[in-house]
């Protein structure tokens, strides 16, 4: 498998992340995420390989989710033990334990 992230000649990949704290009032329908969305485009971040922004997501049905954020958490946890544990909570609800676990597609 060939890892699907950038794969257009824009730079942009598979995924886009929300800046929700950006919004003035959380959206709940996708009329209003859109014209929150318009109201400040600053909260959109496209992740452009070598930009400030750029990311690398991991959805906790991913088979591979559990050991990639157990090791997050103990790195995490060095600097901010709350943020550590609750990092390592999600594991719980990640990989083989998540019922949705599936390979990456």
């Amino acid at each position: 498998m060939k890892l699907d992230r950038n794969e257009d000649a824009s730079g942009i990949g598979k995924y886009i992340l929300i800046n929700t704290r950006k919004f003035k009032k959380m959206p709940i329908t996708a009329q209003e995420l859109a014209a929150a969305i318009l109201a400040d485009p600053h909260c959109v971040e496209f992740g452009e390989v070598g930009s400030r922004n750029e990311f690398f997501a991991i959805k906790l049905k991913d088979i591979h989710a559990t050991p990639a954020l157990t090791s997050y958490a103990m790195s995490a946890r060095l600097k901010d033990p709350e943020y550590g544990a609750e990092v390592l909570a999600l594991t719980e609800r990640s990989g083989t334990k998540s019922r949705y676990c599936k390979f990456p597609d």
